[in-house]
């Protein structure tokens, strides 16, 4: 063999390895941000009563991520949490605002609850002459007596964008 077909394939060789790499580092620091987010969230809230589905992907704002900025956000701490429940659910929503002779007014829909990952979770905004729709990916988060007894509006609803981790207005309707 050569000297010139043997540089070609160590070179071939390290192209691929340095590809290997890159790849478990990005799976890696996806895995240890997924418990960073964890460890933060229970250093804050402690041992909160949570009801989930096991989620084995992550949107760009993890589940803890979200929790936790859900319930700063809402002023709770381990003490309020007392006899709480905090459900989480990561969902697809529409939100619209129509610009109307009276006035501009805005609603939203739940479309689905994501159940698998997906390409993008950016905000979709579509604009024609009289309306404006965002379809986004939303942490619901909702803080419910552990008694199962709720009132309307809940104690506590948050939305939390699952891309950009903004919190998302509930609106007037709640």
């Amino acid at each position: 063999m050569d000297k010139g077909r043997l540089v070609s394939i160590l070179a071939a060789v390290i192209a691929v390895l340095i590809c290997l790499n890159v790849i478990l580092y990005y799976q890696n620091y996806t895995i240890n941000q997924q418990k960073n987010d964890f460890v933060a969230y229970y250093n804050e809230f402690g041992n909160v009563s949570i009801q989930s589905i096991s989620y084995n992907f992550s949107p760009p704002v993890s589940m803890y991520r979200a929790l936790k900025i859900a319930l700063e956000n809402g002023g709770w701490n381990t003490t309020s949490l007392e006899n709480m429940t905090v459900k989480v659910s990561l969902d697809y929503y529409e939100f619209t605002t129509e610009n109307t002779t009276l006035g501009p007014s805005s609603g939203f829909e739940f479309l689905y609850s994501v159940t698998h990952p997906v390409n993008d979770y950016s905000a979709v905004t579509v604009k024609n002459a009289t309306s404006t729709t965002t379809y986004r990916y939303i942490w619901t988060v909702i803080v419910d007596p552990s008694s199962g007894v709720s009132g309307i509006p809940p104690p506590g609803l948050y939305w939390v964008d699952a891309a950009t981790a903004e919190i998302v207005p509930t609106g007037p309707l709640f």
